[in-house]
C-alpha cells in the first residue's frame, strides 16, 4: 500500500473512529470506540487474535467499549501504527515486542538470537516474573501498556539461493528488521542484511533486491513468499512474541473496570493466539512444501558460534538481562 493510499486511510478512520479520552461520553450513551491495528492478512493468526480480543473486551464490558479492527496495514506500516498510539489514530496495535527498539532498548531482548533453549524455556520466560519485568521495564521507558504477551513462531528463513551451513550462507542479501539486532546478528553470519518493510519484501525478492528474508513459516506464507522463495531453511535463530500496545496516558483515564476488561482480554487473547500459532505451525511447514518449497534442516551449530558475543560485543547493557533468562528453568 502506498504513503498516500496509507495516509488516506488513516485519515478516514480518524474521522469516522474518532475516540473520547476516557470510557463514558458526555451523556452515558454512546460507546467508546477503540481501534486496533495490525499489518497482517485476515488468513493470520494475529487477525484471529484480534478478532478474539474485540469479542472478549465487548462482552467483558456489556458493550461499554466496542473495538474496531483495522488490519492488513490500513493504518499504516509497523512504524506508523505504533506512532499511532501517540498521535491518536488508533488505540491498541498487536505487533512483535521486538518492533518498539526506538522507545525501549529491552524491546531487543525478543531479537536475541538462539536465546531460548525450546518452546517451554520461551514459555517459561514470558508467562513467569521475568518475563512480567521486562514487559513493566520497557512500558515504563517507552510510555507504554504492553501485555499480553504470545507465542508468535520460531523464525526460519525463505530463500532463494540453496544453504545448508553458515559457509554457504556467505554474501546472502537478507531482508531483516529495522533494528540494529536484526543487522548485527546477520553481519556476524556473514550475510548482508538488509532492513526493509514487510509488505515490500515480496517484490524485493522478485526484483533481486534481497534474496532471502526471515520470519516465522505461518507470517512468511501468508506474506506470499512461497510465490518467490523455493527453499525454507529452518534456521531456528529466533522465538518471537507479540504483545498488545496501548499509550500509557490512555489506558490510566480509563475506568478501572475497563482496564481490567482490556488486560484480562489480552491475556484471553494471547492465550488463544498462542495455541492457534502452535497447531498450525507444522501445517505451515506443509503449506510450504506443497508450494513447491524444500524444507531444509542445516547444521546450527555454526550459526550458535558465529553469534554468541552478538550482545556481548554490541549491546552490552542487555547482558544481564540475557543471562537472567538464559537461567530460566
Amino acid at each position: 500500500m502506498g504513503k498516500l493510499s496509507r495516509l488516506t486511510g488513516v485519515l478516514l478512520a480518524a474521522f469516522l473512529a474518532a475516540a473520547p479520552t476516557s470510557a463514558a461520553s458526555s451523556a452515558g450513551e454512546k460507546p467508546l470506540v477503540m481501534r486496533l491495528a495490525h499489518i497482517n492478512a485476515e488468513t493470520d493468526p494475529k487477525h484471529q487474535e484480534a478478532l478474539k480480543f474485540k469479542d472478549l473486551v465487548e462482552k467483558k464490558t456489556n458493550g461499554q467499549v466496542k473495538i474496531e479492527v483495522y488490519g492488513g496495514g490500513v493504518l499504516g506500516d509497523v512504524r506508523e501504527i505504533i506512532e499511532g498510539l501517540q498521535i491518536g489514530t488508533n488505540e491498541i496495535v498487536i505487533e512483535g515486542f521486538g518492533t518498539i527498539p526506538s522507545y525501549t532498548k529491552l524491546s531487543l531482548l525478543d531479537l536475541v538470537p538462539f536465546l531460548y533453549r525450546d518452546r517451554a524455556h520461551f514459555d517459561n520466560m514470558w508467562k513467569g516474573d521475568v518475563g512480567r519485568e521486562i514487559l513493566a521495564k520497557s512500558g515504563e521507558d517507552a510510555k507504554m501498556l504492553l501485555f499480553g504477551p504470545s507465542y508468535r513462531g520460531v523464525r526460519v528463513t525463505t530463500s532463494v539461493k540453496r544453504f545448508t551451513n553458515i559457509q554457504e550462507l556467505k554474501g546472502l542479501k537478507i531482508r531483516v528488521p529495522a533494528d540494529d539486532m536484526s543487522v548485527k546478528t546477520w553481519q556476524a553470519l556473514g550475510a548482508r542484511p538488509t532492513p526493509m518493510p514487510m509488505g515490500e519484501v515480496l517484490t524485493g525478492i522478485q526484483q533481486g533486491t534481497v534474496e532471502a528474508q526471515e520470519n516465522p513459516p505461518i507470517l512468511s506464507y501468508n506474506f506470499g513468499l512461497a510465490d518467490a522463495c523455493k527453499y525454507l531453511i529452518k534456521t531456528n535463530h529466533r522465538w518471537s512474541a507479540d504483545v498488545f500496545m496501548m499509550d500509557r496516558a490512555y489506558f490510566e483515564k480509563l475506568p478501572t473496570d475497563v482496564q481490567e476488561a482490556v488486560l484480562d482480554a489480552g491475556r484471553e487473547a494471547a492465550d488463544f493466539t498462542s495455541q492457534l500459532n502452535t497447531d498450525g505451525e507444522e501445517g505451515s511447514f506443509r503449506k510450504w512444501a506443497e508450494a513447491g518449497a524444500e524444507i531444509i534442516v542445516p547444521e546450527l551449530e555454526g550459526f550458535r558460534n558465529a553469534t554468541v558475543n552478538v550482545v556481548q560485543d554490541n549491546f552490552p547493557d542487555l547482558l544481564p538481562w540475557v543471562e537472567k533468562i538464559k537461567a530460566i528453568q
